[in-house]
């Protein structure tokens, strides 16, 4: 069993944010517990080699499966995953408006939360599928992986600077003035909130705000020792009361409740992370 992440070769560093091989093998009598996901920043392509993921939305209640090969936009609200007993996936996390650029749509566009690859890629997917089953290690995987998205990535439209400013606020999200970033990508306020929406899918602020959610409890995670109140103030919340109102409007917990929850996930009680 595996839940580890891996870099590009510098040549697709543009493009892929990391791979990310998941493999569970839980007993046949044995359900999986459930996975509780928080809203993440985050446009990824995932190929389901063994397997399938049932996605449960806390709001309606309804479940969805997703095709074999699935493009993700962003997930914009807190979500339950069950998998089979025996699963097996390759994630590619994507850079910021590599999406847009391998779509050519505005991210508005996107139809829903994610797409059947199929529908961008054709059944290219599907052999794809096949040589990531037989492969016998991760790094074999990310080879035909590799192939794979070299042949994509020469024909894409050069990237915007607000590409690079979205990558930058993943890399360390704090607070920011709207007009400096837009100033940093040589465009008015009003221009650059239009083509970050388009190009990235949310608005620069939503962006921020998820990022450095996701930071502050991953952070507790890898840190338990640090207090709240001091994470609070090291990304740039106001005072902890603050940054717990945040984590109830996103996930409808605590910091505390979110990070036992979180303790629970199918990869830490197998102790692969």
């Amino acid at each position: 069993m595996i839940y580890k992440s891996f870099l590009p070769s510098p040549c697709l560093s543009d493009f892929v944010r990391n791979y990310t091989v998941i493999n569970f093998d839980f007993t046949k009598n044995e359900t999986p517990p459930t996975k509780h996901r928080s809203p993440k920043p985050e446009q990824k392509i995932v190929f389901y080699i063994k397997g399938r993921v049932n996605l449960l939305e806390t709001q309606n209640g309804r479940t969805r499966t997703p095709p074999p090969v699935s493009i993700y936009n962003h997930q914009r609200d807190k979500r339950n995953l069950q998998v089979t007993s025996e699963f097996l996936a390759f994630i590619i996390y994507l850079q910021p408006g590599v999406l847009h650029r391998l779509l050519e749509i505005p991210m508005s566009n996107f139809p829903g939360d994610y797409l059947d690859a199929e529908l961008v890629f054709n059944t290219e997917v599907r052999l794809i599928s096949e040589q990531l089953a037989a492969a016998e290690s991760p790094l074999l995987m990310i080879s035909v992986i590799e192939q794979f998205l070299l042949s994509k990535s020469k024909r894409l439209v050069d990237r915007s600077p607000i590409d690079a400013v979205a990558k930058y606020i993943l890399s360390g999200p704090t607070s920011f003035s709207l007009d400096a970033i837009a100033n940093q990508a040589n465009l008015s306020t009003k221009q650059f909130y239009r083509n970050f929406v388009q190009r990235i899918g949310m608005t620069p602020k939503l962006f921020s705000r998820l990022t450095r959610f996701n930071h502050a409890y991953q952070y507790k995670l890898v840190n338990p020792a640090t207090t709240w109140s001091s994470i609070a103030q090291e990304y740039g919340y106001t005072d902890y009361h603050h940054m717990e109102k945040e984590f109830k409007e996103f996930i409808g917990a605590t910091p505390k409740e979110w990070v036992n929850t979180e303790l629970k996930a199918p990869e830490r009680l197998l102790k692969l992370r």
